[in-house]
């Protein structure tokens, strides 16, 4: 099983997920996507395909980053960084360390959600299957400063009949959703 962290942060500024993985000496490539981006570490390893031709995440050294976006006009989606590749530790030991430093350096920053605590000072903000999985939220200053100043969140993931719900919940509180 991969692991996954979440983090919030505005979706019109560079994010400072990139920027960390940037910074280490050994720099992945990074091929855009359409929600965000794979970080390929090819010097850890070479990367695997599945019968259907595209890269295959688990057995490869790639991290998957989903940037924060804008989602009907009013609501952000939270940030997701994968490892996916298992079993990490045995597959590729340098990647590993590198998912152990962004751990340690992710949890430097507040937690705004998680399902250990007992208190979650933004759960009115966080709407859709944000507060449904186990890795907690993380919130860089932009998007602190988002969640004081009111902004909604939801998952990455959350498409269509759940942003319905989302935005029909919103409006009782005085908040249009665009349609689309």
């Amino acid at each position: 099983m991969g692991l996954t962290y979440r983090f919030i942060s505005d979706p019109k500024q560079p994010t400072e997920i990139i920027a960390w993985f940037r910074s280490l000496q050994a720099s992945p490539v990074e091929v855009p996507t359409e929600r965000g981006a794979v970080l390929c570490f090819r010097e850890f390893g070479p990367l695997v395909y599945s019968g259907d031709g595209n890269v295959d995440a688990t057995k490869s050294p790639v991290v998957t980053l989903f940037l924060p976006r804008v989602n009907r006009g009013v609501l952000w989606t939270v940030g997701e960084v994968h490892f996916l590749s298992t079993p990490l530790r045995r597959l590729f030991p340098k990647l590993h360390k590198i998912n152990s430093a962004f751990s340690k350096w992710l949890n430097g920053h507040e937690c705004v959600w998680s399902n250990k605590c007992t208190s979650n000072d933004y759960d009115y903000y966080l709407e859709g299957s944000v507060r449904n999985y186990d890795p907690p939220v993380f919130g860089f200053e932009s998007g602190l400063k988002a969640l004081k100043a009111g902004r909604y969140f939801v998952g990455d993931s959350d498409g269509g009949f759940i942003l319905d719900k989302v935005c029909q919940a919103l409006r009782l509180r005085g908040i249009e959703c665009a349609e689309t």
